[in-house]
C-alpha cells in the first residue's frame, strides 16, 4: 500500500512563508506588529500621551503597567475599527464572528490592564495615606514626649534647690557625725591583774577605716569599768566614789590623735589606755554638753574643724 501523502505543516517555499506571515495583517486581529501599514505612529503616541497625562506614573511598577495599558488600548481600538469596517463592507457572518472574538479578547486585555493600574494607584494612595497618618501620629507622640520632658525638667528644677539644701545639710551632718566607736572594758582578774579588752581591736579598727572613702573625724573610746577603777586608770577620775564603784567614761579625739595614742600605748602602757592630753567635747550634732570640762574644751573642737 502506497504511503499516503502528508497534509498540512504550512508553506515550504520562501514565497509561501512570506505570504503566510501576512495572513494576520488581513484584519489585524492577531497581529503583534505595533504599527500596521494603515496605522500611524502619531496616533499611538497620542494614546500614550493621553494615558500618561491621566495617571502620571511614578516608579517602575506604574511605568510598566502604563506601557501594557497603552498597547492593550491600541490593539483594542484596532480590532474595534476592523470589526466596524468589515460590517460596513458587508462581510459574511463568519468573518464578523471572527473579528468579534478578536475584539472581545483585546477589550478584556485592555480592561485588565486598566484595572491593574488603577488598583496599584489605589494601593499606593492608601499606603501614602497610611504613611501620612503615621507621620502625624509620630509628630503627636514626639510633641507629647517633649511636653512630658519639659514638665519633668520643670519639676526637677523646682526640686533642685530643696534637694541641694537637703544634700548640703546631709553632707554637713554626715561630715560632722563621721564617728568611729571603740568599746573598752576594764576589769580586775582573780589574780589582781588589770585586764583591758578593746572592741574592735586597734588593728581591726584600722582595717575598717582603710576600706572607707575617707577617714573618720572623731574616734570615741567608751570606757566601762567593771567594779572599782584600777590604779592604771586612776587618771580617769578624781572622785573617790566613782573610783570605788566604777562606771563609764569617754575619750573623744580626732583620727590622727588616736593613731598617735595607740602608738604610745603600745610602747609604755602594757596594753592599757593612757590619757589623750585633751578630751574633745561632745559635738552639738550629738546633743552637745554644757559641763565645765566640755565648755573649757570647745576651742579644741573648733581647732579640729567643727563649729
Amino acid at each position: 500500500m502506497a504511503e499516503e501523502k502528508k497534509r498540512g505543516g504550512g508553506p515550504k517555499t520562501s514565497d509561501g512563508k512570506a505570504r503566510s506571515s501576512q495572513n494576520s495583517l488581513k484584519h489585524g486581529g492577531r497581529a503583534q506588529t505595533l504599527i500596521l501599514p494603515d496605522e500611524s505612529q502619531d496616533d499611538y503616541d497620542r494614546i500614550e500621551a493621553g494615558w500618561r497625562a491621566e495617571f502620571e506614573p511614578d516608579g517602575y511598577q506604574e511605568e510598566r503597567l502604563l506601557e501594557i495599558l497603552v498597547r492593550s488600548d491600541w490593539f483594542f481600538q484596532r480590532t474595534e475599527r476592523r470589526w466596524m469596517e468589515a460590517e460596513a463592507d458587508g462581510a459574511d457572518q463568519h468573518q464578523l464572528d471572527l473579528l468579534q472574538r478578536y475584539k472581545t479578547t483585546t477589550e478584556r486585555s485592555f480592561w485588565r490592564a486598566w484595572q491593574a493600574l488603577r488598583g496599584l494607584r489605589k494601593d499606593l494612595m492608601r499606603l501614602d495615606e497610611r504613611n501620612r497618618k503615621l507621620d502625624s501620629e509620630n509628630k503627636d507622640l514626639r510633641a507629647e514626649c517633649q511636653r512630658l520632658r519639659a514638665q519633668e525638667k520643670a519639676r526637677v528644677s523646682e526640686r533642685a534647690p530643696q534637694a541641694n539644701a537637703r544634700g548640703a545639710r546631709a553632707n554637713k551632718k554626715s561630715e560632722k557625725l563621721n564617728v568611729l566607736e571603740q568599746w573598752v572594758e576594764v576589769s580586775t582578774a582573780a589574780t589582781g591583774e588589770t585586764v583591758t579588752k578593746l572592741s574592735p581591736t586597734n588593728e581591726k579598727l584600722q582595717k575598717i577605716v582603710a576600706k572607707r572613702e575617707r577617714i573618720p573625724d572623731l574616734v570615741y573610746r567608751r570606757l566601762f569599768f567593771v567594779g572599782a577603777v584600777p590604779p592604771e586608770y586612776a587618771w580617769t577620775t578624781s572622785d573617790a566614789r566613782t573610783a570605788g564603784a566604777g562606771g563609764l567614761g569617754t575619750q573623744r579625739m580626732v583620727w590622727e590623735r588616736w593613731l598617735e595614742q595607740i602608738a604610745k600605748e603600745s610602747v609604755s602602757a602594757g596594753g592599757h589606755l593612757l590619757p589623750c592630753g585633751g578630751n574633745l567635747p561632745r559635738p552639738k550634732e550629738r546633743g552637745g554638753c554644757e559641763c565645765p570640762v566640755c565648755t573649757e574644751n570647745q576651742h579644741l573642737l573648733k581647732a579640729a574643724g567643727f563649729k
